[in-house]
């Protein structure tokens, strides 16, 4: 059964995503009548830090990560994401004594692919929805202290591990610096903040329950706007050059 719940919760995901490619990308009667030869691809760099606050059985964590992508004709974006948590668990037992008995160290790695059409875009903010889906690992090392007779204490260690496929949708919004006269270059950076909700397309075998919100907040640098002010800064530079005698 909850296999099935998750499968219909994946077709429902994939068809909001369809849903909302299809209306970030429709365009007018007047444009639709243009020549498909007149129509221009226009691709410009993105990029951001990733790092996200959440819960993960009810313990707080951080999970670091980056995104690198492209903006695809000025409607979305679209890239990837790398991301990783290493986080020592307050599951820690010990002895009468204080001296710890077992612990338990929980690390994930995984990469995502991910779709963010903008909702509007200002010269301050802008705001896109977030979808992704991804891959990795989920690590488990468990160490437990073991008593054999009369014998010293020994370390055992133990460690789980499992495919990790995590899908989400959230909702993003990215603050720029304003154009304050000597400081231009402050305008290709800003800060972006994320919300969003994480679901796990299969039950995991670790049981740990890795479903539940985020939200990230961290730069963000704007590729596009600085290769743009450098082509018309060339193109500047150009024209001046052959107006001269």
């Amino acid at each position: 059964m909850k296999q099935l719940r998750y499968t219909v919760l994946l077709m429902f995901a994939l068809v909001v995503m369809l849903c909302v490619c299809n209306i970030a990308t429709a365009q007018d009667t007047a444009t639709a009548l243009v020549p498909l030869k007149k129509l221009k691809l226009s691709l410009k760099p993105t990029t951001d830090f990733d790092q996200r606050f959440s819960f993960i059985n009810k313990e707080d964590v951080n999970i670091w990560g980056y995104r690198v992508g492209v903006i695809v004709n000025d409607k979305f974006k679209v890239g990837i994401g790398g991301y990783f948590l290493n986080q020592d668990t307050t599951i820690v037992r010990t002895d009468r004594f204080g001296n710890p008995t077992s612990k338990l160290q929980r690390k994930l790695y995984f990469g995502t692919v991910y779709y963010e059409p903008y909702l509007f875009r200002k010269p301050l903010v802008e705001m896109s929805l977030v979808f992704e889906i991804g891959y990795g690992k989920a690590v488990l090392d468990s160490a437990n202290s073991k008593r054999n007779g009369n014998r010293p204490p020994t370390i055992v260690s133990v460690e789980d591990k499992q495919d990790f496929v995590p899908a989400g949708a959230g909702i993003s919004f990215n603050f720029k610096v304003p154009d304050i006269k000597g400081l231009h270059f402050l305008t290709y950076v800003g800060i972006n903040a994320m919300t969003g909700l994480r679901k796990t397309i299969f039950e995991s075998d670790l049981k740990n329950n890795f479903d539940g919100w985020y939200w990230s907040i961290g730069g963000a640098i704007f590729l596009d706007k600085l290769l743009a002010d450098m082509k018309a800064k060339k193109a500047h530079k150009k024209a001046t050059l052959a107006s001269l005698p």
